[in-house]
């Protein structure tokens, strides 16, 4: 029992110093990167497996999830591997640093320079964007991307280590390869959307609550947020969507445009329409959420070992 809480209190303290991992050292090189090579054995996997449904595509998640299985063994150490497994999964240094490289470009009029730089944060048609499209864009992805890609894996590395959170970011890196809502990946990517879908459920939720907490000048009801997220496609994304929405006093959704093909999402939140100069509060937001959650971490870890212990 003493050894069981003693790798709990590693996990925690791990989960935490992983983050800060990321922003003082920021995603490996892709030639180096573990992740990046998931994504090169996967593309490998969908060519041979691909076959248009289901079943396929249940095979190819399933070969996703062992490799990720196999990987993960690396990161079992309860403080090391689990710090330097969550700083793999963890991606909010280049979320943040994107987020603020395109409003800088926005503030300057350039909307050339944005249309080349928002395929790194979204998948939607850069050409159909005007600057106020752009914003919203941007603060969507900061706010879906503060729980996928930072407050989910510190989730997993807490709670099963290293190699819970790399296993959680091989599942979403299997959903932004094949999970689309297109001809291609409808069927085949069904399985990989699902599990992504139940992986981040708790971590999404988890997410808002963090966001809701941060003081930003307005008092929101909850069940205005989940009023509002039950309206969007994702379970889980409306959830953190309507958040920032709600928090940064502006309106979230509308039309998006993938592929050519136009895809409208209710409007959430009761404020302005996005401009530019509304990313920079986003990005404040998501560093403030996740801050939190790191010191709590790390802070209920050292609670945990310096707790007064009477097990045998």
């Amino acid at each position: 029992m003493k050894s069981l809480k003693k790798r709990i209190a590693k996990q925690l303290m791990g989960a935490g110093v992983g983050l800060l991992l990321d922003r003082i050292l920021g995603e490996p090189p892709s030639s180096v990167h573990p992740v990046a090579a998931f994504g090169k054995v996967m593309n490998n996997a969908e060519m041979l497996l691909w076959r248009g449904n289901r079943a396929s595509g249940i095979n190819y998640g399933v070969f996703g999830l062992l490799v990720a299985a196999a990987t993960s063994r690396c990161f079992s150490s309860p403080f090391i591997g689990t710090a330097v497994g969550t700083y793999l999964a963890v991606a909010e240094k280049s979320l943040l640093e994107n987020a603020t490289s395109i409003e800088s470009s926005l503030m300057r009029g350039d909307l050339e320079s944005v249309r080349s730089q928002l395929p790194s944060l979204v998948g939607r048609d850069p050409e159909s964007l005007d600057e106020n499209g752009a914003a919203r864009a941007v603060i969507e992805s900061v706010a879906e991307n503060s729980s996928d890609a930072v407050i989910a894996p510190m989730f997993f590395g807490a709670l099963l280590g290293g190699s819970g959170a790399i296993t959680y970011r091989a599942v979403n890196t299997m959903d932004a390869m094949v999970g689309h809502r297109n001809a291609q990946y409808l069927d085949f990517g069904w399985f990989s959307a699902r599990l992504d879908d139940l992986a981040n459920y708790l971590p999404s939720r988890l997410a808002g609550l963090l966001a809701w907490s941060i003081p930003t000048g307005r008092r929101v009801k909850p069940g205005l947020i989940l009023a509002d997220a039950v309206g969007h496609p994702s379970p889980n994304a409306g959830v953190i969507e309507a958040t920032y929405a709600y928090k940064l006093g502006i309106r979230l959704g509308g039309e998006n445009s993938y592929g050519g093909t136009v895809d409208w999402r209710p409007e959430m939140g009761d404020g302005h329409g996005t401009e530019p100069s509304d990313i920079a509060g986003s990005v404040l937001l998501c560093r403030k959420s996740d801050t939190l959650f790191a010191a709590t971490l790390i802070v209920g870890g050292v609670s945990l070992v310096l707790w007064p212990w009477s097990g045998r």
